[in-house]
């Protein structure tokens, strides 16, 4: 017997299967390399269909989130193990994705959003150390999962529904570090939350990997997402509107941005996964369209100069996703892509040598940034016959200092223009994120922000908002001049030239710019 799929309604989990006959039922905890057992439950798969009560008795607990594990006599059962679709019906909103008339995000203070871009997506980075706590005092807010009780900081809080009430909707980022976004160094819940095999001492692992190795990790995971969840997709958007939730960062580069040690690929994704499809189900009991994503880099094909246990390429990444997450049960997930210039230091991107348009490109920047969605529109790729959404949600156009300061603003100047309208041109794309709204001057000798550090807008800050403007015309117009206009029109409508080609009438087909 084979397990095809695993659904959830508002009462129900149901498991379907290639025959019928008796069975024993185990449901564990979502723990990799294991798990508690929450029950051993013998019951008759009838028809192809075994359905299962989805609360306990008590209603603490939810087996939206269990792993299933299905045996026919002495042999476990062949299939997927996690409910991969939930009824859009049982969720608390309902609601479509929300519509925006741009893909223009930024991730700015709610002050300089009300005042400088007035973007309609935000999209902020929200750190579990930096908003939960141990140390429960009069400012902190109790949240109750699954029976436990767990505390959020009430300063940070508040300053997350600020920032999400400045937008009309946002997508966030989640974190989880010791050195930064907000954490206070409260030693025991790092303990629990950073990834056991996390490098911390090392300087250049500057985020851990979730924890979905322990059940206390896993809780205090699912409990951080189901707060941000459940506060930010009530259908009254009282503390804000969120639409979905990019989980961790550039995680081809685990090395640095998801430490978790030495693994492959494979095995890193094994867990992440999981940290993704956790997010995935706990966003859907709450809200019918929320979204995962993954964060990936620019090394398309090529990884990271390094450990090839701790730097992958995004390609593989991707593949290693689909493969798993259809062995286990298929989700809906999309992609968070970073397409930055091969080089992020030099803004000219259509200048860029090691992104072409094949689905092998070494790197996929703002010069080529349509080959992923060539790439994710293959069969194998897509999800109940959709293609996976995109959203570039971190990408920018540093400027120098010195001599070159002037030269380099004016290519970055250029270079927003015509990466927007390639992104707008793409079919699947529904958010562009300029990084940063100002320099800052920690970023690796950087310099990506639209307004200097003291405060001055730079050329690009006025091409970014003439974009979708009555003033866009005139800022193409300078944007052809100063990279060519043969050239800019070239970059503008790309071909791919190697998109399997027993897909091409389905490429063409699927692609359509709604979300």
């Amino acid at each position: 017997m084979k397990i095809l799929k695993i659904t959830a309604d508002e009462t129900h989990v149901t498991l379907y299967a290639d025959g019928d006959g008796a069975v024993t039922v185990r449901e564990s905890s979502p723990v990799v390399q294991g798990g508690l057992t929450y029950s051993l439950t013998r019951g008759e798969f009838r028809e192809g269909r075994l359905s299962l009560p989805r609360f306990s008795s008590d209603g603490k607990h939810d087996s939206l989130y269990s792993r299933y594990t299905v045996y026919t006599g002495m042999q476990r059962s062949e299939g997927q193990t996690y409910v991969s679709e939930i009824s859009k019906e049982s969720a608390v909103n309902d609601s479509p994705y929300p519509e925006h008339r741009y893909i223009k995000a930024i991730n700015a203070s709610p002050e300089m959003q009300k005042k400088m871009f007035n973007a309609e997506q935000g999209r902020p980075d929200v750190g579990l150390p930096g908003l939960m706590t141990l140390q429960p005092d009069e400012d902190t807010i109790e949240f109750t999962r699954e029976g436990r009780t767990y505390y959020f900081r009430g300063a940070p809080v508040r300053r997350l529904d600020e920032y999400m009430r400045a937008y009309g909707h946002s997508t966030f980022i989640l974190l989880n570090s010791s050195k930064g976004f907000g954490s206070r160094g409260e030693r025991a819940l790092l303990d629990v939350c950073l990834h056991p095999r996390y490098d911390e001492a090392n300087p250049n692992a500057l985020i851990s990997a979730f924890n979905m190795r322990s059940e206390d990790g896993v809780a205090y995971y699912a409990a951080f997402v189901e707060f941000l969840v459940s506060r930010y997709t009530r259908p009254d958007y009282k503390y804000g509107r969120a639409a979905g939730a990019i989980i961790g960062n550039e995680i081809d580069q685990q090395g640095i941005w998801g430490n978790a040690g030495d693994m492959t690929c494979a095995e890193y994704i094994s867990e992440y996964s999981a940290a993704m499809r956790l997010a995935w189900q706990i966003g859907r009991k709450y809200c019918s369209h929320f979204r995962v994503y993954i964060s990936l880099t620019n090394n398309w094909s090529v990884a990271t100069p390094g450990s090839s246990l701790r730097f992958y390429t995004a390609k593989e990444c991707i593949e290693q996703l689909t493969k798993q997450t259809a062995e286990q049960g298929d989700f809906d997930w999309h992609v968070a892509y970073h397409p930055y210039p091969e080089n992020l230091f030099w803004p000219d991107f259509w200048h860029d040598r090691a992104a072409n348009f094949s689905v092998n490109t070494p790197h996929i920047s703002f010069r080529n940034m349509e080959v992923l969605e060539a790439f994710l529109s293959q069969k194998r790729f897509l999800y109940n016959g959709k293609p996976r959404r995109i959203v570039f949600s971190e990408q920018g156009f540093n400027s120098m200092t010195g001599p070159l300061a002037r030269h380099s603003e004016l290519d970055g100047e250029a270079g927003v223009v015509l990466a927007y309208m390639k992104a707008r041109n793409m079919k699947t794309v529904d958010m562009f994120t300029h990084h940063s709204s100002v320099d800052n001057p920690g970023e690796f000798g950087l310099n990506l922000g639209l307004i200097r550090h003291n405060g001055e807008p730079k050329p690009d800050y006025y091409a970014f908002m003439a974009m979708d403007t009555d003033k866009e015309a005139e800022f193409v117009e300078k944007a052809k001049a100063r990279i060519g206009e043969d050239l800019f029109e070239y970059l503008l409508h790309p071909v791919i030239a190697d998109v399997p080609k027993e897909d091409d009438s389905l490429t063409n087909s699927i692609l359509t710019n709604t979300n």
